[in-house]
């Protein structure tokens, strides 16, 4: 019997020695989830200072962060025209007042009906045309309006001008066939002559 109430108090200090463990380890992973909360708002503020300072001094800024203010505005200057290449891939711009993409050559912003500017457009005006059956906006060169469907004359009439750009090179080619076929007709006539005898 004395064996296993030995035995009983060992689990027993045992289990309260774990359960103290566990409360240990559990206080502890709070204060820490505490100091790491604490440190992002320290981080979120030295951040947000630093903006500030750039917002406030950028154009005299003392000269131990003059280096790094130049740094963020070429980045930012990099940025921006990343964003310009990838909007003309994608052959869209972006709406001042919503920030919606909006197709090239649009007047109005298909979400907030903003007018579009008009530099943007001027930039692309040269690429565009009016479907005269629908009015809608496409690129030069379709041969078909992309929204109704129907020929495009303004595409076909670069096809019938250059033939006739091409048509002087052709008469005077047509003037010189009469000299070099002559012996061909003499020929031919030289051949019904012998067939008609």
């Amino acid at each position: 019997m004395g064996v296993f109430d030995g035995l009983g108090k060992k689990m027993s200090d045992l289990g309260q020695q774990t359960v103290a463990k566990t409360k240990e380890w559990s206080d502890m992973a709070r204060v820490n989830s505490l100091i790491s909360e604490e440190q992002k708002k320290i981080d979120n503020n030295y951040s947000e200072i630093g903006k500030l300072y750039v917002a406030v001094h950028a154009s005299d800024c003392e000269g131990d962060f003059a280096a790094m203010v130049a740094a963020i505005a070429e980045s930012e200057a990099k940025i921006k025209d990343y964003k310009k290449q990838i909007q003309d891939i994608k052959g869209v711009q972006y709406c001042e007042k919503c920030g919606a993409e909006v197709p090239n050559g649009v007047a109005f912003c298909s979400s907030c009906g903003s007018p579009m500017p008009k530099a943007e457009q001027a930039e692309t005006a040269s690429d565009l045309l009016k479907c005269e059956s629908c009015g809608a906006v496409i690129q030069k060169g379709m041969r078909f309006c992309s929204s109704c469907g129907k020929p495009v004359a303004a595409a076909e009439t670069p096809a019938v001008e250059s033939p006739i750009a091409e048509a002087p090179a052709t008469e005077t080619t047509a003037a010189e066939m009469p000299a070099t076929d002559a012996p061909v007709a003499e020929t031919a006539a030289n051949e019904s002559g012998t067939d008609a005898e």
